[in-house]
């Protein structure tokens, strides 16, 4: 290739103005275009890749879903914690 062939430079798209806000340590803050989060059955948390994808009521759905086996396993993540304990002690 020579010096004279020369590619576009690639450049990213343009942003928005860039704000800045300032919290606090015991600031909360909902993130609810990231979706709800998943527990994981082995205590690990994700969440849900296609979240802005979905429709309003599947968000509905995932949510009632989610909410019912979330509890149950943080139930069950609980026990096995508790079980560990009494038999290390």
């Amino acid at each position: 290739m020579s010096s004279n062939d020369t590619k576009p430079m690639l450049a990213l798209p343009a942003c928005a103005e860039e704000t800045v806000e300032q919290i606090g340590v015991d600031d909360t803050y909902k993130l609810k275009e990231l979706g709800p989060v998943v527990v994981n059955a082995d205590g690990t948390l994700s969440r849900i890749n296609n979240w802005k994808d979905m429709a309003d009521i599947e968000k509905t759905n995932v949510n009632r879903i989610l909410l019912k086996r979330n509890r149950q396993r943080l139930e069950q993540l609980k026990a096995q914690a508790a079980a560990a304990e009494e038999e290390g002690a």
